[in-house]
């Protein structure tokens, strides 16, 4: 049977984060903006909405003006995570195409095509299974625990913990089984749900040990960035560095939104130097978190050069 190595996986996502630096805070960046543009609105609009409610008091029309405010506010929110989704699964094929197809490199490996297509639909699949797995999983649970809720403590609490437990590693067994699907949809050039499925046939155990790896080296990296920008961000705080004034010129109590909208505005040099650090270690977290299932995928599959399963060029290809 096959084998990969765990070893080389992680090593392929950290040389390609070597030797893309820049396709790497990209792919942060576009994850990053628009939770940042959906910020960036919803304070002024926050703030221009409760500074018109409390300045109508009782007045129903101000209220209703406000009502209908929120509803575009909602509107724009549903627009944002829209555009949020269709950017993960541009930004994910992307980093699965630089590891499976390096040679398509231009324009920082994004594409849009048959290979976010197929990304898109496998992801849609694996999201509902998932859901659907779990919903059962917890109804087992329940009737599980409503069965023994009658044994006392602390058997029914041990039981229940269990239970939670179980649910939890069966849910990230199946993530395991499942995550060379996307990958080798990318590498065949195919909806490759039998491919990815037999690829990963016997490797559960390491893609789900590759899987808490990963998730440990991301703790890891973002605890220490973090830890570091929250230091130079006291510091700057201290050493009025960073200009406080706008808050407290400002009722909090009455209108927090806009206040924060004012502190966002007179610093906004800092804040930006902040979504740069912060779309860098989204990009480093991202790239460790997709990179290695693919460089397994390619491992599992035997070639560094994947099959053309369709008549399009390396060039015109998703």
């Amino acid at each position: 049977m096959a084998r990969f190595s765990i070893g080389t996986a992680i090593g392929d996502a950290f040389g390609l984060i070597r030797r893309r630096p820049l396709s790497v805070f990209v792919w942060g960046l576009l994850m990053v903006a628009p939770s940042a543009a959906t910020l960036g609105l919803m304070l002024p609009m926050m703030g221009d909405m409760v500074g018109e409610m409390a300045a109508a008091g009782p007045d129903g029309g101000a209220h209703n003006a406000a009502f209908a405010d929120m509803m575009q506010f909602q509107a724009l929110s549903w627009l944002m995570n829209l555009v949020q989704l269709f950017l993960t699964v541009v930004v994910y094929t992307a980093v699965m195409r630089a590891v499976l197809r390096p040679r398509e490199s231009g324009f920082f490996s994004l594409r849009l095509g048959m290979d976010e297509v197929r990304v898109a639909v496998v992801g849609i699949a694996v999201v509902v299974g998932i859901y659907i797995a779990m919903i059962v999983l917890t109804l087992i649970g329940f009737a599980v625990g409503f069965a023994v809720w009658g044994a006392g403590s602390p058997m029914n609490w041990l039981v229940i913990t269990g239970l939670i437990v179980t649910v939890i590693l069966v849910v990230w067994l199946a993530m395991a089984r499942v995550s060379l699907i996307a990958p080798a949809s990318v590498l065949y050039r195919s909806f490759a749900f039998p491919e990815g499925w037999r690829l990963a046939r016997g490797q559960t155990g390491a893609l789900f040990g590759m899987m808490l790896l990963v998730v440990l080296l991301v703790i890891v990296i973002e605890a220490v960035v973090f830890g570091v920008g929250l230091a130079v961000a006291v510091a700057a705080g201290l050493s009025d560095g960073v200009d406080w004034t706008t808050l407290h010129a400002h009722n909090m109590d009455v209108n927090p939104f806009e206040g924060l909208g004012a502190v966002f505005a007179a610093n906004w040099p800092w804040f930006a130097a902040a979504a740069v650090v912060v779309s860098m270690v989204y990009g480093l977290a991202l790239t460790l978190s997709i990179a290695p299932f693919a460089s397994a995928c390619r491992q599992l599959a035997g070639s560094e050069t994947p099959p053309v399963a369709d008549a399009q060029s390396p060039a015109s290809a998703g």
